[in-house]
């Protein structure tokens, strides 16, 4: 496919067909995750001109091209931008009236508006509403930008967005493509290609082998299968490295006799809890252990804002209040102390008030007046210090798999956030601890999984004494 061009600057471009259905989407929401020098980008800048020159009965129509900062939205997007406006579109036709360059705003006809802004301060794009706009290098924003800043904004009709840039790991990014792959979305779109498949297009099939046989010497196989073939890989600084989402994932039922296993992790943004159960697997993996305790996570909740133990503890009521079986809890040690509200008392304290009701030992009237005592299926198991966070990870490591290979653990899919925490929680580099601020919306989960086994099944390092003679 090749494009007609407005200004000398619009370049003839051979697309390749994936990118010819970027080109040609209409989705309210685009991801496009491909791989560096592949066009994306300056597809995007098209599709925003285009947008923006299109004529429309509606006038002062605004568009935007943003970055995870102010400087890299000016080096990806100005320049290119003012040579792809032609003069006839402006507002007045005169370029230093029209073009501004200490606000980054192009001004068009009937009142319209290309602004370029990073996304480092939100405030840039807020106040008004858009028709339409990009996001590049989305990997390196902020998690919350999209959702909570821009897509607030775009309620016009045919309003649409495009999220472009390579993948970075299991973060935001990897988060939004899987909603879009797995419909969770509506009217969305999700487009990609790898470098061996469309650097031929533009440099020849002899310099493009070129390219990525220099790319193959001298990169690691992440950081390539990253960079060049548009895959959102696993970290090699991965917490959880034996989790596989091929060993570890599969359907596991729900028995409501069988003892379940409920672990909490306080926090307010968001609220988890992850459920579980442990049985014998009867399943078809040759590798999983097929003693009676294999553990089966069998659900999990996740409430994203403004939650409390409260509403957690009432999620899982909602779901299991009909259990028959004990029902177990494990929690981090400190009992949510300044999460919940204080003047209903600790978290600990209040799962036993909310829960002891339905699971709680009572006395059941009986037909004649009989009185049975019916044994409280209640049971909080927490510690009066939480381990180390090591000993936690080195423990919910085993489980997942043992130095023989053989798995402990089975994971439903729908326990989606949690598979993302075992693919996605990183050690900050250099150190043994936990890379939080990098992806703030990650390890809740996992870290309430890792109350849970490291109580029931800790690992236990051989000690030697050495005697002196």
């Amino acid at each position: 496919m090749t494009l007609a061009a407005p200004t000398s600057r619009w370049t003839p471009a051979n697309l390749d067909p994936r990118q010819a259905a970027f080109w040609q989407s209409t989705a309210t929401i685009t991801a496009v995750p491909a791989c560096r020098r592949s066009w994306k980008t300056e597809g995007a800048k098209r599709r925003l001109v285009r947008a923006a020159l299109t004529p429309s009965p509606h006038t002062g129509r605004r568009f935007f091209a943003c970055a995870p900062t102010q400087q890299q939205a000016r080096d990806i997007f100005w320049s290119d931008l003012k040579a792809m406006v032609p003069t006839w579109a402006l507002r007045t036709g005169n370029p230093d009236k029209d073009i501004r360059e200490s606000d980054l705003e192009i001004h068009l006809r009937d009142g319209g508006l290309i602004r370029v802004a990073g996304l480092d301060r939100p405030a840039r794009v807020e106040g008004g509403f858009w028709d339409g706009g990009l996001i590049d290098e989305y990997a390196d924003c902020r998690p919350d930008v999209l959702h909570e800043h821009i897509v607030p904004m775009m309620v016009r009709p045919g309003s649409y967005i495009d999220i472009i840039g390579s993948p970075s790991g299991r973060n935001h990014w990897y988060d939004l493509v899987e909603r879009i792959k797995s419909g969770d979305l509506p009217n969305a779109a999700h487009f990609t290609w790898k470098g061996s498949e469309v650097l031929h297009l533009y440099l020849g099939r002899e310099r493009a082998e070129e390219v990525l046989s220099q790319a193959r010497a001298t990169m690691d196989e992440d950081t390539y299968r990253q960079e060049w073939e548009a895959a959102f890989t696993s970290p090699r600084n991965q917490v959880y490295y034996a989790f596989r989402a091929d060993d570890h994932v599969e359907p596991c039922e729900y028995d409501p006799r069988t003892e379940l296993h409920v672990a909490f992790d306080f926090n307010v943004s968001p609220g988890v809890a992850i459920i579980c159960q442990e049985r014998r697997y009867t399943g078809s993996n040759p590798h999983v252990d097929r003693s009676e305790d294999v553990t089966m996570v069998i659900d999990e909740i996740w409430i994203e804002q403004n939650s409390n133990t409260r509403k957690v503890c009432a999620e899982l009521l909602r779901r299991y209040s009909g259990h028959e079986g004990e029902v177990w809890i494990y929690a981090d040690a400190s009992g949510g102390a300044g999460h919940t509200s204080q003047v209903e008392g600790s978290d600990l304290d209040l799962i036993r008030k909310i829960l002891d009701p339905v699971f709680g030992g009572r006395d059941v009237q009986m037909t004649g007046g009989k009185v049975l005592h019916v044994p409280s299926r209640l049971v909080v198991d927490v510690p009066a210090a939480n381990p180390p966070v090591r000993a936690r990870i080195n423990s919910v490591n085993a489980r997942l798999r043992a130095v023989d290979g053989t798995i402990r653990t089975r994971i439903d899919p729908r326990c989606k956030r949690l598979v993302r925490d075992m693919e996605g929680v990183q050690y900050k580099k250099g150190s043994s601890d936990l890379d939080k601020a990098g992806a703030p919306d990650l390890s809740h989960i996992s870290d309430a999984f890792g109350y849970m086994i490291h109580r029931r099944h800790p690992l236990v390092e051989s000690r030697w004494e050495v005697q002196q003679f």
